[in-house]
């Protein structure tokens, strides 16, 4: 009997002990997932979708960074990460201006999110594009604006940087799935009876403002019926499909060129906003509806009323052979005065708002 007693203890000694560490590891997973979980349903206040932020940026332990500013801002690392800022426009005057919310750099165009959705899709990185190779982390971002009621605007922006590159059309949503689903979830949690746009399918590629033109003639996007000005006949353009911010880039074969804008809702009171701390004369304000430059390198505006507030239409003008003249030709303006003028109308009228401003006739 004493050797079938010490052959016992001696098998069921490691059986016990597998199962203390079978269970040891499952308990450590599950706490993990646990973990996980919650830091996830309270990240950006509770306004994250968990599934969403999950099948984006992969598996694995989840660590979440809370910021200040805004109604929710947070930074959320996996596999991949995310910057997650949603703002209330009647509080801060327009989207937060400390991140990239999607205006076009010198090299670069915005395109529009599409599918129902007031937004824009942009990066930094196109030059992924020339890499021909195994993908690198590419960060892009996305920005949305839900129109509430009155002026009231909700602002969601997402950039995410992802091991994936924009060259593949397939990558290009998953950029956009953390945005629309916050998006969903804000709009009701702060109560903002906004329309929803549909699950975004496919998003287009940010254009290379110095290589993707084409002849100002076929512009069908932001360019379609502007006429040239002096020698710019090639137009860079994206799609309008409700963005809340166009653009239209107008060049030559110099170093001039020209740069038509449109900003709607929550990126108009940005524009206004930045003007309002100006101490110039010469800039945007609700007593000034349009201006005319007469500087070298000052601006062109007007402004338009529409359901989501004010339009603002810019037009920027520069040539560097003529930075240091005292004021622009009078027939420079004329041009530039008929571009903006087209612009406006063609943007206005997509955006369903009232007629722009006129702008002041130049001086002979």
């Amino acid at each position: 009997m004493a050797v079938t007693r010490t052959v016992r203890v001696a098998i069921g000694a490691p059986l016990a002990l597998a199962v203390l560490v079978t269970g040891f590891l499952l308990f450590h997973g599950d706490f993990q997932r646990w973990r996980d979980n919650a830091a996830l349903d309270e990240a950006c206040g509770g306004l994250l979708d968990r599934d969403a932020v999950r099948d984006v940026l992969g598996a694995g332990a989840v660590e979440v960074d809370a910021r200040g500013g805004g109604v929710a801002h947070c930074r959320v690392n996996v596999a991949g990460s995310a910057e997650i800022v949603v703002d209330d426009t009647t509080q801060s005057g327009g989207p937060r201006d400390d991140g990239y919310i999607g205006y076009a750099t010198g090299t670069i165009l915005p395109v529009p999110v599409g599918h129902g959705w007031s937004g824009l899709f942009w990066t930094g990185a196109r030059e992924s594009r020339a890499a021909r190779g195994p993908a690198g982390n590419v960060e892009a971002g996305v920005a949305l604006v839900l129109h509430c009621s009155g002026t009231r605007s909700l602002t969601v922006t997402v950039t995410s940087t992802l091991h994936a590159t924009l060259d593949d059309p397939a990558n290009r949503p998953a950029y956009a799935r953390i945005a629309t689903a916050t998006a969903a979830k804000a709009a009701k949690k702060l109560g903002c009876p906004a329309q929803l746009g549909n699950p975004v399918r496919s998003l287009g590629l940010p254009v290379l403002a110095d290589e993707e033109y084409k002849p100002l003639r076929t512009a069908s996007g932001t360019c379609a019926g502007v006429p040239g000005i002096r020698a710019l006949t090639r137009a860079t353009e994206t799609a309008r499909n409700g963005a809340p911010y166009e653009v239209c880039r107008l060049s030559g074969t110099g170093t001039e060129r020209s740069v038509l804008t449109a900003s709607y809702g929550a990126y108009a009171q940005h524009r206004y906003a930045e003007y309002a701390t100006s101490y110039e004369d010469d800039v945007p304000a609700a007593d000034r509806p349009a201006h005319l430059r007469t500087a070298a390198r000052g601006s062109t505006w007007t402004t338009a009323k529409c359901p989501d507030g004010p339009a603002l239409f810019g037009l920027s003008a520069l040539d560097v052979r003529a930075a240091k003249k005292p004021s622009p030709d009078p027939a420079d303006l004329r041009a530039e005065r008929a571009a903006l003028t087209a612009f406006a109308a063609h943007s206005a009228k997509a955006h369903s708002c009232e007629t722009p401003h006129t702008l002041p006739t130049p001086k002979r």
